[in-house]
């Protein structure tokens, strides 16, 4: 009906009385995306979406541990709660910075933080509900990865 794109088919079919068929993997409904980007989130300054943009990722060690979200320029030395001045950060990495700048503190960043595109935040609509059932049941399929950023967890 032409109300979906199959991005990804897996490597099984099903079969009925009309033919053989493909099983859709990865659907793209332009329909929906185009609704969900009224929606936006892009200027949403929160620390979920700063997690999200640096996939919840130290920018300093590359930890994915006891996150928190730093300051590159601490709020003391005139530092403001912006996209280009925040990264997520491990306590450890955040505690040996503290309220200095990078320079100061002889450390630097993985990437430079920077505002999102529209589609950064918003590639795929997965509430953190839906994550975390992903995460929990380590079903994630392979054809779902490369769409959007939840851990591979080995048995």
């Amino acid at each position: 009906m032409e109300k979906a794109d199959v991005l990804e088919y897996y490597d099984q079919t099903v079969n009925s009385p009309s033919g053989s068929f493909n099983i859709p993997a990865v659907l793209r409904v332009p329909h929906l995306l185009q609704v969900i980007k009224r929606r936006r989130v892009i200027h949403n300054v929160t620390k979920k979406n700063i997690l999200h943009r640096d996939k919840y990722t130290c920018q300093y060690c590359s930890s994915g541990e006891n996150l928190t979200i730093d300051h590159v320029l601490p709020v003391a030395q005139g530092g403001k709660w912006e996209w280009e001045n925040l990264v997520t950060a491990c306590s450890r990495c955040n505690s040996k910075k503290g309220q200095r700048t990078l320079e100061e503190a002889n450390m630097k960043l993985i990437k430079v933080p920077k505002a999102p595109k529209d589609y950064d935040i918003l590639a795929i609509p997965l509430t953190s509900a839906a994550v975390k059932m992903l995460r929990l049941t380590k079903g994630t399929p392979e054809e779902w990865r490369q769409y959007f950023h939840v851990p591979h967890v080995s048995n």
